[in-house]
Order: C-alpha cells, then sequence, then structure tokens
C-alpha cells in the first residue's frame, strides 16, 4: 500500500485577528486550490488535497500536525489507523497550511477517514470524509 503525504506552509501576510482558535476556510477536495470541501471521494480519486488558514492562535514556532485517518476501511487497515502524517514548524509570517494524501496503489478502500489537523500535539480540527 504506497501512499504519501504532503504539507506545505504557504507564506503571507500574519494572520488576522480571529475569535476562533486554530483554523478557519478548511477544504477537502480533490482538487487544488478549490474552493469548496467534498465530503465523499471514488476510490480512485489520484490525490485529497486539505487547505486552511491559520488564525492568530497558532503561534510562530507551533509545531503543525497534519494526520491522515483510517476510521473504517471494511477491514483493509485496523480500524482508526494512522495512514500517514506530516508535521513542520510554523513560521512568523505564515498563515495557510496546504496538505495532500496521494492515492493507495489499489486505490481508496471503500469506507470513512479523518484529516486531523493538531498544533503542539492537540488535535485542534478535524474534518470527516468518505470513500465510496
Amino acid at each position: 500500500m504506497m501512499m504519501g503525504a504532503a504539507a506545505l506552509v504557504a507564506v503571507g501576510a500574519l494572520a488576522q485577528h480571529a475569535q476562533a482558535e486554530g483554523f478557519e476556510n478548511i477544504v477537502l477536495s480533490a482538487s487544488e486550490d478549490a474552493e469548496a470541501t467534498e465530503a465523499t471521494f471514488a476510490p480512485d480519486t489520484a490525490k485529497i488535497f486539505l487547505s486552511a488558514d491559520l488564525t492568530d492562535a497558532v503561534a510562530s514556532g507551533s509545531k503543525l500536525t497534519v494526520s491522515w485517518i483510517s476510521i473504517d476501511s471494511g477491514g483493509v487497515a485496523p480500524a482508526n489507523y494512522k495512514i500517514d502524517e506530516v508535521s513542520f514548524e510554523i513560521g512568523m509570517i505564515e498563515n495557510h497550511v496546504d496538505a495532500s494524501m496521494t492515492r493507495p496503489d489499489a486505490g481508496w478502500p471503500v469506507g470513512t477517514y479523518q484529516v486531523q489537523i493538531a498544533v503542539d500535539g492537540t488535535v485542534k480540527e478535524t474534518v470527516d470524509f468518505a470513500v465510496k
């Protein structure tokens, strides 16, 4: 089962003040730079992309981790199996994160999945999706 996770923190202006802690404008999609979130993907989806804006609650120097979890893949993987994750340190002028997961060689197993976004080891946001 060959998969790969990738992440990129985009450089931009400092995040504006926000009431919410962590992230805004979270989008999960089969297309890079999409503006609308998709909740369901086909088994042959080549890559699933995650993008999110960081709020000022995510401090410079924080460790950001994006984890891809198989909640229930019909026995292909154990329940709540961490497929892959990528971590990196947030710099002073970064306010956006992009991550992606490449399709396994045999295709995405039908089931339910979740992307978890954690800051310094604490999950701040989760995005659920399904493969049908």
